[in-house]
Formats: C-alpha cells, structure tokens, sequence
C-alpha cells in the first residue's frame, strides 16, 4: 500500500489509547512513513540516539530554535524539559515521504494553526483521534502498564476527559478496540485521506 500522495497523519488522544504502537507498525508495516523526529530538551536515555529518536537540544538551541520560528509546535512536559516539532522534520521531508506523529491535543491544535499560513501542510494534513470505548477502559488500560500513583492516575483521566471533548473536530476518530482492529482503522482511514489527497 505505498502512498500516491503524501500526508503528515497525527495521531492524538488520550495517554493509553495505542497511539505509539499505532505510529510503530504504520512505519514498520506500510511503505512510504516514516516518523516525524520531535526535539526534546531531556537528556537521552541509554538507548536513544540522536536524529533518529529524538532530536536533543540544549536550553539553549532550543531557545534559538524557538527565537527563529523554527517550530510547528512546542510544550513543556511535565514542567521540566521541552518538546517540539522542528518546521524542518516536517516541511523537508514531507514532498518526498509520507509522516506520522503522536503528540497531544495542544499541539494538534498549534499546528493546525500553523498550517494555515503553510499551504503544503494545510493540504497534507489528516488527524485522526483515538478514543477509548471509556474512561473504565482507559483506566484498565493505565493500571495495566505498571504501578501508578493514585494521583497521576486522577491526573491522566481528568486529562483523558478534557481531550475527549475535542474529537469531534478531528477528521478521523478511531474508537478503539483491539490493536488489530484499531490498526485496520488506521489503513482504512489513510486509504480515505490518500484519495482526497489525491484530487486536492
């Protein structure tokens, strides 16, 4: 299923939903993805190497990056390293390969803004939500990856609750299921968006 014509597909939605695992075998399973590189101020773990994990900025490069306008997004995490989107790991590759992210619904929304005023990513553009068939689903889901305190817990799904209020202004919702099922959504979702791609 090779692509025709490029899209950035962005994947949101809550912490749980599969939304990495749905990246992965996207780019792993259909040719013509490739992930988007994000920039991160957080030092790399062991085994994570530089521009092909994440891009690895210092404070102060990224301060730079930011001051030149060279991101479609960016946001604190947890109040201690930033993350972002570099223009270039989109709008550089973009014309040649089809793309993938996972990012949250803040910067769903700055980089729909951004593509207003950037005609290839307006037209490349497909997001797609992945929802949970409920928050006692996600919360079985949250518990099932490992111990987390209470309060993160409360945290993630007063989060979950807030960005299930903006799915319906997404062009695809996946209401997940299995990672198969949710999978075979994603294809199908993408066979729809390459044929509007396609007469745009």
């Amino acid at each position: 299923m090779a692509a025709s014509s490029h899209g950035l597909i962005i994947l949101a939605g809550p912490a749980g939903v599969g939304k990495s695992t749905l990246c992965e075998r996207l780019v792993t399973e259909v040719p013509g993805f490739e992930r988007v590189i994000t920039a991160t101020t957080r030092p790399p773990r062991p085994n994570e190497v530089n521009g092909r994990d994440y891009h690895f900025y210092s404070e102060a490069d990224f301060d730079a990056k930011l001051a030149a306008d060279g991101f479609l997004e960016w946001a604190w995490v947890h109040r201690k390293y930033r993350y972002g989107t570099p223009k270039s790991s989109v709008l550089e590759r973009l014309p040649h390969t089809s793309l993938v992210m996972n990012i949250d619904v803040q910067g769903v929304r700055s980089i729909r803004a951004a593509a207003a005023g950037i005609p290839l990513l307006q037209r490349c553009l497909v997001t797609i939500f992945i929802a949970p068939d409920s928050l006692d689903v996600l919360r079985e889901r949250l518990e099932g990856r490992g111990p987390l305190p209470a309060e993160e817990l409360a945290r993630r799904l007063q989060s979950a609750e807030l960005e299930l209020a903006e799915r319906y202004s997404y062009d695809y919702i996946i209401h997940s299921s299995t990672k198969e099922q949710d999978f075979r959504a994603l294809l199908a979702y993408w066979a729809q968006a390459q044929q509007k791609l396609s007469s745009a």
